[in-house]
């Protein structure tokens, strides 16, 4: 159940996988939302549906205090697994902070607020969960066709064949091999030492 707002000023947080537009917009919400610019925190380049290595969220939750409305724009931002979203909620209440979604603002010591945030969890990880099914079955079709045929040599194959045949004939060293094809010997000593592909 939705509760008034707090007197307390917000605090936003924002979170964006690959799409940089998209983080904008959270921001401009956020800001209308009357979130401070200063105390808007943002995480780049995640797509994860753990906590692990999300500076900008744990930057956020350092940041709020007793009376202040921790707020995204949307829940799957914030989190998208039911155990860390109970976890991160309960210690925001248990500091006073207010959970706001939207214009909206929860308290998780409601239990119809809480029944609500714990609902919208359940979708988050359903989503995510259901997005990884999907993207496994797409990578085992593809392999099956032939599509994904997994990671690629450095070096395409006559350029292999000659590495190894200058090398057998002592024309290069191997420093001097790695130095030409702008690779690591690492690499040409795999090259001269492993089974040749198939023309």
């Amino acid at each position: 159940m939705a509760t008034s707002p707090a007197n307390g000023t917000r605090v936003g947080y924002a979170r964006r996988s690959t799409d940089e537009q998209d983080v904008i917009i959270q921001t401009e919400q956020l800001l209308t939302l009357g979130v401070p610019e200063d105390r808007i925190y943002i995480d780049h380049g995640f797509s994860g549906t753990t906590r692990r290595n999300r500076a900008g969220l744990d930057q956020a939750l350092a940041a709020v205090w007793d009376g202040s409305v921790f707020t995204v724009t949307k829940f799957d931002r914030f989190a998208r697994n039911m155990a860390e979203a109970n976890e991160i909620l309960t210690g925001l209440s248990g500091h006073g902070v207010l959970f706001g979604l939207g214009a909206s603002v929860y308290d998780w010591n409601d239990p119809f607020g809480r029944l609500f945030l714990q609902a919208l969890a359940m979708v988050a990880e359903f989503e995510a969960n259901l997005g990884r099914l999907r993207t496994g079955k797409g990578m085992a079709l593809a392999k099956k066709n032939g599509k994904l045929k997994g990671k690629q040599p450095k070096l395409p194959e006559p350029a292999r064949r000659s590495i190894r045949r200058r090398y057998v004939a002592g024309e290069v060293s191997l420093a001097d091999l790695s130095t030409e094809y702008s690779v690591g010997r690492s690499t040409i000593h795999r090259i001269i030492h492993g089974p040749e592909t198939s023309r």
